[in-house]
Order: C-alpha cells, then structure tokens, then sequence
C-alpha cells in the first residue's frame, strides 16, 4: 500500500475585490485540516494564490480587512465611481501605483519560492489576448509582482502592465479560473473557487477534473472595484461558512445552519424563509436561536402586513385566477409581505389555499416555501 499523499489543488478565481472571499475560503480549509499542493490564480485570485504559497493566512486576512479603494487605484481618497470613470476615460484606466506598493510590502518572493507548494499564474497579452500560463520556477527572479501586477491588470479600469515592453492585461481575459493550469501538476482532487466576476469561463478544463469541489457564493459579493473593509469582512465569512457547507460540517444555502438541526425538507423551508425575512447570512444559526429571530421579524414586519392585507382585500374580489392574484400582490407589497399574507392564509385554509396549488408554487416558490416554515413552527 503506497503512503504517498493525494494532492490537492487550490483554484482562485479573478473577481477583484470579491477576492476577500477567498480569504474566507483558506481560513475554513485550514481549520478543517485541508493542506493545499498546488494554488492557481488569475487576477485577485493570483494575489490570494501567492499568499496561500507564502503560508501567511493571519496577515491575509488582517489585509483583506483593512484595504480600500483609494490604497489600490490611483485616485483621491473620497473618490466617487465618477472619478473612477474620468480615470478611465481620460487616462486609459487607472494607475495601481498604491496596489505594487501593497504588493510589495506584503510578497515575499523568495518564501514563494522556497515554499513547497505549486504556484501558478496567467496572464493575457494586450495585443492579440493571447494567455500565457506560468509556475514560479518560470518567472525570472525578482519579477514575480510583476508577473502578478500584469494577472490582476482588469483593462480597461487598470492600465496595462508592462513586462518587458510587453503589455498585459487580466488573466480573466483568458482563463478566469486557471484550473486547466492546475491539472498539468497532476492533483488528485481541486478544489475550485468561483466569485461570478466577468471573465472567460474555461468549461473544457471543468469537465476533465475529475474529482472538482467548487465553493461560490449564493449571495451577491458586490462591485469587483470597490473595496471596503465592511463588504470585505462580510464576503470574508460567507467564503468561510460556504467552505465549512461545501464539505458538509454545516448546513444551509443561502444561510448557515447547525448540522442535523433540521431535517433535509425543513432545512429548505428554513433557508427560504431567512431570506425572504432578511435575516443575517454570516452567523451560524441552531434552531434554538433561529426560532426566535424569525419571530422577531415577523413581529418587526406587522405594520407592513398589515397595510398589505388592506390591498389584499380589494384585488381578491377582482381577480379570480391564482396568477393574476398573485402578480397583483407582488405588484403592491414586498416579498415580505407577501410570504406573511400567504402564512395567514395557509393557516387558515391548509391545503385548500390557492397558494398550494401548482401555480403558485411555480410562481413563488420560496415565498410559499417560507410561509410553510412559519405556519409549521406556530409563528404566524
């Protein structure tokens, strides 16, 4: 019997400030004991994927919550989109001046190369969009921020950079999520990290990996140019809690729940009925402490039902058909609303209610889902 380790491939993808996200993906692989071979990135993703080859996940972090936009591009410090915008056009794009600074200070180059972990890197010629795909033993020593700064180069918002009279631009121009790179060092497993930035999608590259994990977000992570620490420590603990899910410690969708809390089918209706609720996605929820928030956003929703069903009562005696009543309710009241309105009503009729029936539950799903939650749970 052979003792020789699997090796695990790390995937980072380009998303520029959603790259916090990845940050929180790392701290949950460390904590579950996940050591990673062989870390692939392309933009942020190289960023990230050079400190995962560095080790350094508290400095990581301590950076992903403290950096702004103004310590990134080449604009004042209280710069709005329109500044942003004059950059672009009057300059061909924003200087990164601030990010090679960062970069600088916080790339250690040569415990990159000493580590014992595969880094890779790609980059895009501006010219022709050709990709070029490079390991750390190809980049010429002193250069690797280079090779970096030219990966997260997002033309036309950043300049390109320049690599011996060579202009490059993002790596996402070509390979948004390098995995094809991280399947030449042969890894056993990859794991696979997706921040829906824009980008080109490499979906050869995805049907060869045999054994693929890949963690995103059900929630939207925000602008990719705009960094700010709130955002980044809020995406930061959704990548964790959507890691600890990916490999089944936790449980949930757009939420996170204690495992075995609830069963499969209430865990549906339980997810549905936070959302639709807005209740907070970055805490871990048991069904002892969910119980009583739901409650309180039902209480802290009262006067907009209210005000809801007085609408409701007129359009019932319009409409006769499901659709119609249900398009009218989703035209007058918020998701909110709506799903109390229908609790009220499938509490009061069971599976007589219209909103059992297969039109509404094609129409609206996770309002008739959440609506089940409460009513199962007495809490409407």
């Amino acid at each position: 019997m052979s003792n020789k380790k699997e090796k695990i491939a790390l995937v980072l993808s380009g998303g520029g400030s959603r790259g916090a996200y990845e940050a929180g993906v790392w701290q949950a692989l460390t904590e579950l004991g996940i050591d990673i071979d062989i870390v692939t990135g392309a933009s942020v993703g190289a960023i990230n994927g050079a400190m995962v080859c560095q080790g350094d996940l508290d400095l990581t972090v301590s950076l992903w919550r403290e950096i702004e936009t103004h310590m990134i591009f080449d604009v004042p410090k209280d710069s709005q989109p329109i500044d942003y915008a004059k950059e672009i056009i009057i300059n061909g794009g924003a200087g990164v001046s601030g990010l090679k600074e960062l970069l600088e200070k916080y790339i250690d180059e040569e415990k990159i190369r000493r580590s014992p972990v595969e880094y890779g890197l790609v980059i895009v010629e501006r010219s022709n969009l050709k990709p070029h795909y490079f390991f750390k033993k190809d980049i010429p020593k002193g250069r690797l921020v280079d090779y970096i700064l030219a990966s997260s180069s997002v033309f036309p918002a950043i300049h390109p950079y320049e690599i011996d009279g060579v202009e490059y631009i993002d790596g996402g121009y070509a390979d948004v999520l390098p995995i094809g790179l991280a399947l030449k060092k042969n890894p056993a497993k990859v794991i696979a990290v997706k921040l829906n930035a824009i980008g080109i999608l490499r979906y050869d590259a995805i049907r060869k990996t045999r054994h693929l994990k890949t963690i995103e977000s059900a929630w939207n992570l925000g602008s990719t140019l705009v960094f700010d620490p709130r955002n980044s420590r809020r995406i930061m603990q959704l990548g964790y809690l959507d890691t600890m899910k990916a490999f089944k410690i936790l449980d949930g969708k757009y939420f996170t729940f204690a495992k075995r809390d609830f069963s499969k089918w209430d865990l549906m209706l339980a997810d549905a009925c936070a959302h639709i609720l807005g209740l907070d996605p970055t805490i871990i929820y048991s069904k002892a402490s969910f119980i009583p928030r739901i409650a309180q956003a039902v209480e802290d929703s009262r006067k907009e039902v209210d005000e809801a069903f007085e609408a409701f009562k007129k359009i019932k005696i319009r409409h006769v058909h499901v659709a119609e009543v249900i398009q009218d309710i989703k035209s007058l009241t918020s998701p909110r609303a709506m799903c109390l309105i229908i609790a009220e009503n499938l509490k009061e009729r069971g599976l007589d209610s219209m909103y059992m029936s297969r039109t509404a539950l094609t129409l609206i799903p996770e309002q008739v889902n959440a609506a089940r939650f409460l009513v199962k749970n007495n809490l409407i």
